[in-house]
C-alpha cells in the first residue's frame, strides 16, 4: 500500500446520515477517555439508534484515520494542531 486511504467499501443499502456522523464525532471529540459503542449510543440525542449504525460510523472514522479503537472502546485520534504537523514531527510519522 502506498500510504493512501483505502477506498470506502461497497454498500448495498443506505448508510448513516451526515448528522449522525457529526453527532458521533462531537461525542468522541468531547470524550476524555475511550467510549464503548453502547456509551456513544447513550450520549446521542436520538434514543433509537441502532448498534450497527454506530459501528458503521466508527468503522468509517477508523478508515479515515480519525478514530482509534481498542478493547476499552473508541477514541478520537485526529490531531489538527499545526505544531504537531510542523516539519520534523510529521516526518517522524
Amino acid at each position: 500500500m502506498d500510504g493512501s486511504i483505502a477506498p470506502p467499501p461497497e454498500t448495498k443499502n443506505r448508510g448513516p446520515t451526515l448528522s449522525t456522523m457529526h453527532e458521533i464525532e462531537r461525542i468522541l471529540r468531547e470524550a476524555e477517555e475511550p467510549l464503548s459503542l453502547n456509551e456513544i449510543k447513550r450520549r446521542m440525542s436520538a434514543k433509537a439508534v441502532r448498534h450497527s449504525t454506530v459501528r458503521k460510523v466508527i468503522d468509517e472514522f477508523k478508515r479515515l484515520g480519525f478514530v482509534a479503537e481498542g478493547s476499552k472502546g473508541a477514541i478520537w485520534s485526529l490531531n489538527l494542531s499545526p505544531d504537531f504537523w510542523s516539519k520534523g514531527r510529521a516526518e517522524m510519522l
